[in-house]
């Protein structure tokens, strides 16, 4: 997928939100065509069952000719990686692992640097690959040079949990329910995720820390059941760390009467 963009000049003293003006400023002579970031949003984009992710790509760049002086590709599989070298190029080449840092989205470029917003009309659904993707965003200057940067990240599924339970036991409790991801096949919305590490967390009172106390791991139905001893008073709640191609998913267990 090849996408032009609105182009947005973000200038020292600018709103931190950006307005959209219709052409580029001109490019001055001594500006050489270089890309300084490429910021995704969502950072962690996850496709929900109903809710497709609808992307928003931001590149900063300067020494570019003209409106469509700024191309992006977004397409599955992982940024190229290159061997640092005597013939390496420049930063701003070079492949990148993008990693977001947060309100980076909203910083003001130093001047000369303008944004590029792209806006594809393609959301990403549940039929897209999961796992690594990559942006690859190229600039052309007006002497016909030209700059490529990647920015890589995942596109994860949802997780949900679903018939959570808190049980009194014998000297403490029992923990149980059931972890499901996107249906893989599209049959349904969620489908149960078997053979997956549950953490089970507990905390004394409302406002007090976290702590793991236990662990578990689904079943070829996606249930998992827990007893745990001396605890009977407290909160509870469950915890998916995810994977690569699955989200991370936290749930507050309601105690059972």
């Amino acid at each position: 997928m090849t996408f032009r963009a609105f182009l947005i000049s973000l200038t020292a003293g600018a709103c931190a939100l950006p307005a959209l003006v219709a052409t580029a400023a001109p490019v001055a002579a001594d500006d050489h065509v270089a890309i300084r970031s490429i910021t995704l949003r969502p950072s962690a984009p996850v496709v929900h069952p109903d809710r497709p992710v609808r992307l928003i790509i931001e590149v900063v760049a300067r020494g570019v000719s003209g409106r469509d002086g700024v191309t992006i590709k977004v397409e599955p599989g992982a940024p190229p990686a290159s061997p640092p070298s005597a013939d390496s190029p420049s930063p701003a080449d070079a492949p990148q692992d993008w990693q977001p840092e947060p309100g980076s989205a909203q910083r003001l470029p130093e001047p000369g640097w303008r944004t590029w917003r792209f806006l594809p009309e393609r959301r990403l659904n549940r039929w897209y690959p999961t796992g690594l993707w990559t942006v690859t965003a190229t600039a052309k200057g007006q002497d016909g040079s030209r700059v490529v940067r990647h920015a890589g990240f995942r596109l994860r599924h949802a997780t949900d949990f679903s018939a959570l339970q808190v049980r009194r036991a014998d000297r403490g409790v029992q923990i149980r329910g059931v972890l499901n991801r996107l249906d893989p096949e599209g049959y349904l919305d969620y489908a149960p995720f078997p053979r997956q590490p549950v953490e089970i967390l507990h905390r004394p009172a409302r406002g007090e820390e976290w702590t793991t106390v236990a662990t578990a791991t689904t079943d070829r139905g996606g249930r998992f059941v827990r007893k745990l001893r001396g605890h009977r008073g407290g909160e509870w709640r469950v915890r998916f760390p995810g994977t690569n191609r699955h989200a991370p998913e936290t749930e507050t267990v309601r105690r059972s009467a």
